[in-house]
């Protein structure tokens, strides 16, 4: 039986951020690039059941998938998701800034969410 997103959301997260952890640190923005697949944002309404605007740094894509979530409030949450199964861990501080700092390469207004 293939286990649910809630038991993996972590693992990958820890994972995930270890990774950008070294990118970021080096200042290798050419490695930051590569590593994930593109950075917009996603205005409320664009998936069934979204109620506010967000800004997503997608990392991989299809089953499973792995993102970041911006809002502007300034919460930022790393979502696992793989096929009708999704969950979720809080980001928060230098890993936060990190993300942060990463999504503001494309959006430099995400520097004004608190």
């Amino acid at each position: 039986m293939r286990k649910k997103c809630k038991h993996l959301v972590k693992e990958a997260f820890d994972s995930s951020m270890k990774d950008i952890r070294t990118f970021f640190n080096k200042g290798d923005w050419e490695g930051l690039d590569g590593y994930g697949l593109g950075i917009d944002k996603l205005e409320a309404g664009t998936f069934k059941g979204q109620r506010e605007d967000y800004y997503r740094y997608q990392l991989s894509w299809g089953g499973p998938s792995e993102e970041f979530r911006l809002y502007k409030n300034g919460d930022i949450e790393f979502w696992y998701l793989d096929w009708f199964d999704g969950a979720c861990v809080d980001v928060d501080g230098g890993d936060a800034n990190i993300i942060r700092e990463i999504i503001s390469l494309s959006f430099p207004e995400v520097l004004k969410c608190n």
